[in-house]
């Protein structure tokens, strides 16, 4: 006789799932109707096609039937599965018989997530993938456009378009109708096959930036990378205002994409210093050139954060550039945020002794994360933020060296310093478990290694699921 599941409340079944693994939950889906809801959900929740697999056919037949396609809530997708069909390559020739077999798989699977897309009527978050995309868009790849549009663009929250200039064009141009985004991002690259060709420039000020002040009214988050060496000034100059904007992420090269007018980004900054909540800027993606090099970032960051105060600010991600005026820029605004600043990351630049003890006598003692890089962990460095930091929450650090500190913590108890997760790379990977242990019992209150939510060796594997959200900046240490 089947056994019946005990009848509790849906509140309560789903308070437990809080408590079970994903990945446990997963493999639930036979226990009863509502585990089955739980691992489809987990299963469907996110979906990425980008690249075309063996599995991909399944997985499209699948999400085309709509009790499936229904519980998709975020889609990555390239609809070209990034073949190259309908790029400029020889590929878009029309092929030999011998080559036309291996152009099928792509050309079908762009057939089938066409058909698949009306069954992903809840999808909220948006990403389009079109690096590969040529400068004239193959006909199937507008027509993806337009019944994305037409399946659930008035559901969506955010929109993500990665690509070069003359790909957004074409996606901006198919006029989609989005009552409902409140989060915009873009990773702008240079196109592969001509790069820097004059329309590029054209197309952040009179398409772009037109689309972006579209969402004025609404736009909560907006982010935008750019690793492409077109000049990014003229289009900040061309953005609006935008009363609810709470999030801004900029990641760019300052001296690349920003030198004509600095002062673009500034008067951005300016016009939304009383209601940024988040503020990610780094503007130097290649922190190793020389010192030289970094001298207008750093004078743009001191006057930038000595002349504006953010009064809101809960998070700051920043790149101080290797100057001491960049540094004494960072030191300003977390001065200035003292009372509402919560999370400080400080991206690239690796910090002495002296350099640590500066930032610690700014950082505002109600502060719950942070993420610094140090040349050297000391146990001073541990003295210091459990003396002016005793309720953060969760610290991340990398590091250099460790040279005798794993015997320093030995010695060393900090019974009073309420830290639940801490984290520490060398050289971009995690350290020794063994060196994690001696810390957790130097400071009882360490709950969590890595921000996995476990310190047990076991359970380190555990992936993280970083919700779709901007506001939900990731720290860069996964």
């Amino acid at each position: 006789m089947e056994r019946e599941s005990p009848s509790l409340p849906p509140e309560i079944w789903l308070h437990i799932t809080r408590f079970i693994p994903d990945i446990t939950l997963r493999d639930m889906i036979g226990v009863n109707v509502f585990f089955y809801n739980i691992s489809m959900e987990l299963r469907y929740k996110s979906v990425e096609l980008q690249k075309f697999k063996p599995s991909t056919m399944k997985l499209l037949s699948r999400l085309a039937d709509p009790s499936i396609g229904r519980r998709v809530q975020y889609l990555t997708a390239s609809p070209d599965f990034r073949s190259g069909f309908h790029s400029g390559s020889s590929l878009s020739i029309p092929p030999a018989r011998s080559l036309t077999p291996a152009l099928r798989p792509e050309e079908e699977a762009t057939r089938a997530l066409i058909n698949a897309l009306p069954s992903l009527s809840n999808i909220m978050a948006f990403t389009i993938d079109s690096h590969s995309w040529s400068q004239h868009t193959e006909p199937k790849l507008r027509l993806f456009l337009n019944t994305s549009w037409f399946s659930f663009g008035s559901n969506l929250k955010k929109l993500s378009l990665r690509g070069h200039a003359a790909s957004f064009r074409t996606i901006i141009t198919s006029n989609p109708t989005l009552p409902m985004v409140e989060e915009l991002f873009f990773e702008l690259t240079d196109n592969p096959s001509q790069p820097n060709i004059p329309e590029d420039a054209d197309t952040l000020i009179t398409v772009l930036a037109p689309f972006i002040n579209s969402f004025s009214s609404k736009l909560q988050a907006l982010t935008f990378w750019a690793w492409s060496s077109l000049e990014l000034s003229a289009m900040f100059n061309c953005l609006g205002e935008f009363p609810l904007l709470t999030c801004f992420n900029f990641q760019a090269s300052f001296s690349r994409n920003l030198s004509v007018d600095p002062s673009s980004l500034s008067n951005m900054l300016n016009k939304h210093r009383h209601q940024l909540e988040i503020l990610v800027l780094r503007l130097d993606t290649t922190p190793h050139l020389a010192a030289l090099s970094h001298q207008p970032l750093s004078e743009w960051l001191r006057s930038t954060f000595q002349e504006n105060h953010f009064s809101r600010l809960q998070q700051l991600q920043l790149y101080p550039s290797a100057l001491p005026q960049g540094f004494d820029g960072l030191l300003s605004c977390i001065q200035q945020s003292a009372e509402t600043l919560q999370r400080l990351v400080v991206r690239e630049h690796y910090l002495d002794a002296e350099g640590v003890t500066r930032l610690l006598n700014h950082i505002p003692p109600n502060l719950q994360f942070l993420r610094l890089n140090v040349h050297e962990l000391t146990i001073e460095i541990f003295d210091d933020l459990a003396a002016k930091l005793p309720r953060l929450y969760s610290l991340s650090l990398y590091i250099s060296r460790v040279p005798p500190f794993t015997f320093d913590v030995e010695s060393r108890s900090f019974k009073d310093w309420n830290l639940h997760n801490i984290g520490i790379w060398q050289s971009g990977s995690m350290v020794s478990i063994h060196l994690m242990g001696l810390i957790k019992e130097s400071i009882p209150s360490v709950d969590s290694f890595w921000d996995l939510g476990t310190t047990t060796t076991e359970e380190l594997t555990e992936p993280y699921n970083l919700e779709w959200s901007t506001r939900n900046v990731d720290d860069g240490v996964r």
